[in-house]
């Protein structure tokens, strides 16, 4: 983009994709509606399991901080870590990957 050239938005963009198009950076998909929906199924089977995010993380062989960062927004969890959580959650990593479906569902029902 050249100076002086108009930026084109979409006008489906969201106020934050707005903002930061307006500083030339992609919106970071960490911070999505859709991203805090699967993250909220991720913290309701870790309490359902009363397991703690200490628990957790030391049963991944992480530092503590790794779950409150997943849970907290700031990091995403790859296919392989999801696997590995819903195993130590008791689950079955198609069941809590079901849930995650669901919820997305819901938000998307809800217009979000």
């Amino acid at each position: 983009m050249t100076q002086g050239t108009p930026l084109r938005i979409s006008p489906l963009a969201s106020r934050r994709e707005q903002s930061l198009a307006s500083f030339g950076r992609r919106p970071n998909p960490v911070f999505s509606d859709e991203y805090r929906a699967l993250i909220s199924v991720l913290v309701d089977a870790r309490k359902r399991a009363g397991v703690t995010q200490r628990g957790l993380a030391g049963a991944l062989g992480k530092a503590s901080s790794h779950v409150q960062r997943i849970e907290g927004g700031q990091r995403r969890v790859d296919v392989l870590e999801l696997y590995k959580i819903a195993k130590l959650l008791s689950l079955e990593p198609a069941q809590l990957f079901g849930a995650m479906a669901a919820r997305l569902d819901e938000l998307d029902a809800q217009g979000g």
